[in-house]
């Protein structure tokens, strides 16, 4: 499995060029044959290019010219030759081996031909030399192998301590959470009367101009004051009802907000961060991140209780007793503003504070459920 490959003289394609297209494919063994007693300039330009991109041993040989004789192997020189100083110049022979006969990853010098059998010896050096580097790169990937597996197995071992931990933690501060908010609406309800009461005195005369100066949708009134149907005053009726119970609404969520909003940093501050580093922990796995959303229920559900999500509307609008008319009015100002008065007086606070709490208690109860479930998911 050894092709020979001699290369194309300098004018048709360099050295280097001839190198580089097998270095990269094969474990090259290079040769260089000189038939003069010294390198010439062009071999030198060519030797140094070479060491600069390959870095490889080379096998110098010196061949006689016709006719002349080398001296023999018993009669060896007792001066380097020019020859041997020009490699050694160039970096191609080490100072250590003055025979020129080379050391293991160097390259060697052979000025006899009867030492031509070196080149045997060369070649086992050369590939020696690549199954060292060989085994090297490899033990090194072993190594770092093996220091990922030992890092993870400190890794899983330390998450298997911490861990339960952390879930027994998570636990115990939700649960914390849920009897506090719990307790908040279990005893809250006659403070939430009294605050209802309290936020409709001091906005109702806001809600009445709202009222006077509003316009209806979907509901054409004459402009010569005429009366309209009762199936259009029922509609205004309605969008004035609608306009208060949407105010309260805002305005009931805002005091409740102000009412529990200690609990934010005190539970679920903590238990977000506590969450977040067991999903940092356990990433790929869906459940810890469901804890977290079911948590986000459990914790801030109370503080977006406002709008349509709270369930409000249907609630006042039962709560608000049924306004009658004699006859159709005309739709003026002091009709809007009488009918918005009427609205707020029939509203009942303590039927309102009731179905706060009870909707407040449901939602909490079952995001309390779900994280409890998600929860013991992680665990398994």
């Amino acid at each position: 499995e050894v092709d020979i490959v001699v290369a194309p003289c300098r004018g048709f394609q360099s050295a280097e060029a001839t190198l580089a297209e097998f270095v990269n494919q094969v474990l090259p063994v290079v040769t260089f044959a000189i038939s003069e007693p010294q390198l010439s300039p062009s071999d030198q330009a060519e030797l140094r290019e070479i060491k600069q991109k390959f870095s490889l041993p080379i096998f110098f040989l010196r061949i006689p010219e016709a006719g002349s004789e080398l001296s023999s192997p018993k009669n060896p020189p007792k001066d380097k030759s020019p020859l041997h100083l020009q490699l050694l110049d160039l970096e191609y022979l080490s100072p250590s081996s003055p025979c020129g006969c080379g050391v293991p990853g160097s390259s060697m010098l052979v000025e006899q031909l009867e030492k031509l059998r070196l080149l045997s010896s060369f070649s086992r050096q050369v590939l020696q030399q690549h199954l060292v580097e060989a085994a090297t790169r490899l033990s090194e990937v072993h190594g770092r192998c093996l220091n990922i597996f030992i890092n993870q197995a400190f890794d899983m071992q330390r998450d298997l301590q911490i861990t339960p931990k952390r879930l027994e933690y998570t636990r115990r501060k939700e649960n914390e959470l849920y009897e506090s908010l719990m307790g908040i609406a279990n005893r809250k309800q006659e403070e939430m009367k009294e605050m209802i009461v309290d936020t409709l005195g001091c906005m109702k005369e806001e809600l009445l101009e709202d009222a006077a100066s509003m316009e209806f949708r979907d509901i054409i009134i004459p402009e010569s004051g005429e009366p309209v149907s009762s199936k259009d005053i029922k509609r205004c009726i309605q969008q004035i009802q609608e306009l208060i119970i949407s105010r309260l609404n805002q305005a009931v969520a805002n005091k409740l907000i102000s009412s529990v909003d200690y609990l934010r940093e005190s539970f679920v501050g903590t238990l977000e961060r506590c969450l977040k580093s067991l999903e940092e922990s356990w990433e790929g796995s869906g459940s810890v991140h469901i804890t977290s959303n079911y948590l986000k229920q459990v914790g801030l559900g109370c503080w977006n209780c406002h709008g349509p999500e709270f369930g409000l509307n249907g609630q006042v609008m039962a709560i608000i007793q049924r306004i009658t008319w004699v006859s159709p009015p005309a739709i003026t100002s002091d009709w809007k503003r009488k009918v918005a008065q009427d609205a707020i007086e029939s509203l009942s606070a303590s039927k309102l504070a009731k179905s706060i709490c009870s909707q407040f208690r449901t939602r909490l109860n079952s995001s309390h459920e779900a994280f409890a479930a998600s929860l013991r998911q992680v665990r398994q």
